[in-house]
């Protein structure tokens, strides 16, 4: 069985590698020009590139073609595909995936992750993980459902600029939230962003966010746990040490934002999923 996914998954290279997946591309304009997200433009680049933009970078859906030539792979590779993506409410590229399938009219699964960033990326390795297991199709997709709709993703927000720009928060209640040193903590909600609570100083972020895994009252010794960052890589080692630290899992697994969700997260945003 073979795995396509999309950028925003914001995998590792090396895991997208040892895992054979197909990566299909979301594409990035930046103050005009255009970008393929992850072919000609690297997580570590579009921060620069974001930081001196003059207006909100924009992203946009794979292209129909995009897809054919994914499937086309997928095909030559395994029987059966098996597609999990960007949340349908974040983006149009679900619709897109089912729009291809149709034409190609090949053994296809499509799936909703309800989620981007590492939330799709541990819905994709839990997907590989089944496979190793000789899970079939139906089963695979059972599993994820379960997985998926037990899944939390606490989000954090160092600044409210990008949010302000996107038309997401008014400047003026950006402006108070600046002054009153408040930070947005946000959460994952059937596929939509909500604000979960706002917070005031940035050191209650990462004790807000362990409390909401002790919430779960879940043991974490067999879970993967997955951390990413909005080019802040020093705050995503402190959150990964004080995981370890208090609920031992089987692994922690930190990335980097991608462009797709780090255009509106912004810099020093910081998500973790378990």
């Amino acid at each position: 069985m073979q795995i396509i996914t999309d950028s925003s998954c914001d995998l590792p290279k090396e895991i997208l590698d040892e895992n054979n997946i197909i990566v299909v591309p979301l594409n990035i304009e930046i103050d005009g020009e255009n970008y393929i997200d992850g072919v000609d433009l690297t997580h570590e680049q579009f921060y620069k590139k974001m930081s001196t933009a003059k207006t909100l970078p924009k992203t946009s859906q794979p292209s129909p073609q995009s897809f054919i030539d994914a499937f086309k792979e997928a095909t030559k590779k395994a029987g059966e595909t098996l597609c999990i993506h960007l949340s349908s409410k974040l983006s149009g590229t679900i619709d897109c995936a089912v729009m291809v399938k149709e034409m190609v009219n090949k053994k296809i699964e499509v799936f909703d992750s309800l989620s981007g960033s590492v939330g799709l990326g541990m819905q994709v390795l839990k997907a590989c993980e089944m496979i190793k297991q000789e899970a079939n199709l139906e089963k695979i997709v059972e599993r994820l459902k379960e997985y998926r709709d037990n899944m939390k993703i606490i989000v954090y927000l160092e600044t409210l600029e990008n949010a302000i720009k996107g038309g997401r928060v008014t400047r003026v209640k950006g402006i108070v939230a600046n002054l009153l040193n408040l930070k947005a903590m946000l959460h994952v909600d059937q596929g939509y962003v909500k604000i979960l609570k706002t917070i005031r100083g940035k050191k209650r972020v990462i004790r807000f966010m362990l409390d909401e895994m002790m919430k779960k009252n879940t043991d974490f010794k067999d879970k993967v746990i997955g951390i990413a960052h909005c080019n802040c890589i020093e705050d995503a080692l402190i959150l990964k040490k004080e995981i370890i630290k208090h609920f031992s899992p089987a692994r922690v697994l930190v990335t980097t934002v991608g462009p797709v969700i780090g255009t509106h997260a912004g810099q020093g945003g910081l998500l973790v999923c378990f």
